[in-house]
């Protein structure tokens, strides 16, 4: 067998070593006018520095004329118990019982499921029924629950808690996440989840057929948060997130950094995960964020309070560039 060359294993073992310290886990957050924004977990630096001037240059090219940030209107107001899916509604799917409301203070008061995420996300009234097939068996097969949300941002916010890359999806309302045992999807003010008690191809099929009657009973037009369109495109499919406190974004995300900027009162935020292009093996994503405060004093000292916090918690900062902020989190000791 022949022997490696010395000069090339010195190679490799150069190359290697630059690999290594190439390689960590980025946080960068900067902040311009109204807002915070940046990156966590990028596995490279030049990440950073690809991906902050697009969403920059974003910012920098909306107009103050237009608020990107401007509520979605919504038209359908219904109580969410006119919009399950009557009798005569669907073919082989009706109501096995009475529909049942819940308020801002019942909400699964008589279950095992915590509230908590939904009164976060402003939830205002739920609805549900159970629903049987008499083609197929006269028992409890499906439920089908209505939240009305207030807002469709919060309808999304709420549909982002479920979301994640993937997933299957298909066009049922705004976008509907399929699971083996649940459908959801937001539309207008609403976020609507339907569960079957049980797995089969006809279940799911009524799952699929109710989802689109309340879907047809919402008459908004599908829409999408504009503040999304300040990231990156393409991101990851189903990694859209939508936030409005720290709680929240720590719900749904609990890999973020220990240090983190502070959403204060009307302050929204919106994240999506990403691959590194140049490394198509990448099982690691990275995520791209960013925060839309009230005004330009507030985002600036939010992050200014960032910036003490790091300093109080002795986290070296290897970079400060136009402001910005960037540290690698493997340095940081536990």
């Amino acid at each position: 067998m022949k022997s490696i060359s010395p000069v090339l294993l010195c190679f490799v073992f150069i190359l290697l070593i630059s690999c290594q310290q190439e390689q960590g886990n980025y946080t960068t957050v900067h902040q311009k006018g109204r807002y915070i924004y940046g990156i966590w977990k990028a596995p490279k630096k030049e990440i950073v520095s690809n991906v902050i001037p697009i969403v920059s240059n974003k910012i920098r090219s909306n107009s103050s004329n237009n608020p990107i940030n401007k509520p979605l209107p919504y038209i359908t107001t219904a109580a969410p118990e006119l919009l399950l899916p009557k009798n005569e509604e669907t073919d082989d799917w009706v109501h096995a019982g009475t529909p049942s409301t819940y308020n801002t203070d019942t909400l699964y008061y008589d279950r095992f499921v915590s509230p908590d995420i939904y009164y976060k996300y402003g939830f205002q009234r739920q609805a549900e029924v159970e629903y049987h097939s008499p083609k197929h068996r006269s028992i409890p097969l499906i439920l089908v629950e209505v939240f009305d949300m207030g807002s469709p941002e919060n309808a999304f916010g709420i549909y982002s808690v479920y979301s994640y890359s993937h997933q299957d999806f298909e066009w049922i309302g705004c976008k509907a996440i399929i699971s083996p045992r649940y459908i959801r999807f937001w539309k207008g003010k609403y976020f609507v989840q339907i569960e079957s008690y049980e797995i089969a191809t006809p279940i799911r099929s009524g799952m699929i057929e109710l989802a689109k009657v309340i879907a047809t009973n919402i008459k908004d037009t599908p829409k999408e948060i504009p503040l999304f369109n300040l990231l990156p495109t393409p991101h990851i499919n189903g990694s859209e997130k939508y936030f409005t406190n720290n709680w929240t974004l720590r719900f749904i995300d609990k890999s973020l950094p220990k240090i983190i900027p502070e959403l204060t009162d009307g302050t929204v935020g919106i994240s999506a995960k990403y691959y590194d292009k140049q490394n198509k093996n990448s099982l690691n994503p990275y995520t791209v964020f960013l925060l839309h405060f009230p005004d330009v004093s507030k985002a600036e000292s939010a992050f200014s309070v960032f910036r003490t916090d790091l300093m109080t918690d002795k986290i070296t900062i290897i970079d400060s560039i136009n402001g910005g902020i960037t540290i690698n989190e493997q340095l940081i000791k536990q």
